[in-house]
């Protein structure tokens, strides 16, 4: 590794830029990711503008990182629970309701409606925000399809079509429920939601 790329880990690492960007995301809950200034985050960060600046030279750069953060959590989770050694019904009920637990929360709804109404000024952020989120997750579920087809538990002609089929089976109906303020379902309600959508994309896939 060059000297360059291991000050650039150290960077990634630090305990300070964590620390920042708890501060950035207490900001933008609470004042709203326009109104929200970088001295606003250094204040709730507790450093100054000039230690900001070391980190992230914009407001976008911050939110870009938390959102990068959250769907790394998530895609990892997903490649530990789809070990393909289970069966594929399950595995791909846990993946579901993994899903839904994670984008559901209220804090990452409240992100999703701020890229939404930030979308028309800021629309770099809103695609970034799409690559980093909807795009790895289907090909990191992909990825998990294509293991399946080979072992010839499922019959795919193509695995990325077919993982964007899954997450917008999963997640549509549920993540417009949480944009429009709706109340989650019941735990046993999301179970048999969860099960009847699983069920539906096997019975197309399934060899």
């Amino acid at each position: 590794m060059t000297e360059i790329a291991e000050k650039a880990l150290a960077v990634e690492d630090s305990p300070k830029r964590q620390q920042i960007l708890d501060g950035a995301r207490k900001m933008f809950m609470t004042k709203g990711f326009d109104a929200a200034s970088m001295q606003d985050v250094a204040r709730a960060a507790g450093v100054s503008k000039g230690t900001l600046y070391v980190y992230f030279d914009s407001k976008e750069a911050m939110f870009q990182a938390l959102v990068m953060g959250e769907c790394s959590r998530l895609q990892a989770v997903i490649r530990q629970m789809a070990s393909g050694t289970g069966a594929v019904s399950d595995e791909l009920h846990a993946i579901a309701r993994q899903m839904l637990q994670t984008l559901l929360q209220t804090e990452v709804m409240r992100a999703m409606r701020m890229v939404i109404g930030t979308g028309e000024k800021f629309p770099e952020l809103a695609r970034t925000v799409y690559q980093a989120g909807p795009m790895r997750s289907a090909r990191t579920l992909a990825e998990y399809l294509t293991k399946r087809v080979e072992r010839g538990d499922l019959q795919i002609d193509n695995c990325e079509a077919a993982s964007s089929e899954f997450i917008d089976l999963v997640l549509s109906g549920q993540q417009r429920r949480g944009l429009l303020m709706m109340p989650p379902l019941p735990d046993d309600a999301l179970e048999e939601y969860i099960t009847r959508r699983v069920g539906l994309f096997l019975k197309g896939y399934s060899a």
